[in-house]
């Protein structure tokens, strides 16, 4: 099968094109999918009133003008007023669209991708966005894994029905914990961006494949969903709520263990041990490091989540370091077409952003998946850092997000060197 390469990774980067998902233009498609919503709010009051509400506050529109121009960090902003204006707005909304979702029938797929941009750009990001998303994503694999990149002879991907049901398990992970988390939010912000964004990104990617990714593609497309999983996981478990309610973060840690860890945690190791093959040439020590990490949280000693999540970034670096040494990345940038303000940290190293587009060039789609997996595991880690630092022991839920980052790191490494990229 052969694999698709992007443009040159010089280019700027760019949105996804979501609209690659289908052959009808792009004002025929909205037109249809905002068909679709009216015919199913116009069957519920209660919500059509709360959307009217919504849009005619000053909130939204000022949220809509600071989000067209982001000035400021208008989307941000944006968000906050919407939350601080209606506070039982985000119940109501989400209540309203759960009556609404079993009305959509064969409507569904184009309703839920106009429910999942409503909600990102009425309440930005965060549980109640993160939920609609998961909800379309599972929608688009759901008909992917039954198109034509599935049905290849046995001797041309002897892996295929297993590459099929993972993909289709990861996703429906996704919509437990999200649609979970979403009845029990009420504005408490379980979610943030930093899961919400990269599962967003995630979900463009997806639906930009159409119904025959390559191998490559759909590769990449299960190594980012685990990936996207951990940061789930994490996210919830980090959020201000979680920490400040015992009592709540036994009962988050708890499904998080029972929607995404238990469930890849079971197939890890094979998986681990095609990651270990891959980086043997390049830096055998970064399986160590992940090993490590996982020993670590299963022995709990009182700085067990802090050594996991320093044992998830070292392996990145790592790896990252291995794979694009500085000479051979020195040489490479004055053809990379990158400005040079992304060549550097303020230390003058080369960044890890700059490592990933080595590693990966040719690849833009992917790359900017792994560039946003990184970036949010980084920030993950320094508040565990940071939390670890104030406590004496690990908490439940700190051992549970060390092992999201863990299980995040190592499909991140899968998806950096284990695919066959030419």
């Amino acid at each position: 099968m052969t694999d698709r390469v992007d443009a040159a990774d010089g280019e700027d980067d760019e949105s996804i094109d979501v609209g690659r998902e289908a052959s009808e233009s792009e004002s025929t498609r909205g037109s249809s999918a905002a068909a679709a919503v009216a015919k199913i709010i116009d069957t519920s009051g209660p919500y059509k009133d709360m959307v009217r509400r919504l849009q005619a506050g000053p909130a939204f529109q000022v949220g809509k003008w600071s989000q067209d121009q982001d000035l400021f960090g208008g989307k941000k902003l944006a968000a906050e007023a919407m939350k601080g204006m209606f506070p039982s707005g985000l119940a109501s909304y989400a209540a309203g669209l759960r009556s609404m979702d079993l009305l959509a029938g064969r409507e569904r797929l184009k309703y839920l991708k106009a429910t999942a941009r409503l909600s990102e750009s009425v309440i930005g990001p965060g549980t109640t966005s993160a939920w609609r998303t998961s909800l379309q994503l599972e929608s688009v694999i759901s008909q992917m894994i039954k198109g034509p990149a599935f049905k290849i002879t046995t001797p041309t991907w002897p892996a295929a029905e297993e590459w099929r049901r993972n993909l289709g398990v990861t996703a429906r992970r996704q919509v437990y914990v999200t649609d979970w988390l979403a009845q029990i939010d009420s504005g408490r912000g379980l979610l943030s961006e930093i899961s919400s964004r990269p599962l967003s990104l995630y979900r463009d990617y997806v639906v930009g494949l159409g119904e025959s990714p390559t191998r490559l593609e759909i590769s990449s497309s299960l190594y980012t969903g685990q990936g996207v999983n951990g940061l789930l996981g994490a996210d919830a478990l980090s959020s201000e709520a979680v920490r400040e309610d015992s009592e709540l973060e036994l009962e988050v840690a708890d499904r998080v263990e029972t929607d995404l860890l238990t469930p890849q945690e079971a197939g890890r190791l094979g998986a681990l041990d095609e990651l270990r093959q891959a980086l043997e040439p390049i830096d055998a020590k970064v399986v160590e490091m992940l090993e490590g990490g996982w020993h670590v949280v299963q022995q709990a000693p009182p700085a067990a989540a802090e050594m996991a999540a320093n044992c998830v970034v070292e392996a990145l670096d790592r790896a990252l370091r291995a794979a694009a040494p500085d000479k051979v990345v020195e040489q490479w940038l004055p053809t990379s077409g990158r400005p040079e303000k992304e060549w550097r940290s303020s230390s003058g190293r080369l960044t890890r952003a700059i490592r990933i587009r080595y590693i990966m060039r040719g690849h833009k789609s992917e790359t900017k998946l792994a560039l946003s997996l990184v970036d949010n595991v980084i920030v993950l880690q320094e508040q565990t850092s940071t939390r670890a630092q104030a406590l004496k022991h690990a908490s439940v839920g700190d051992l549970a997000k060390a092992r999201c980052l863990l299980m995040a790191a190592e499909n991140i490494l899968s998806m950096l060197f284990t695919l066959q990229r030419s």
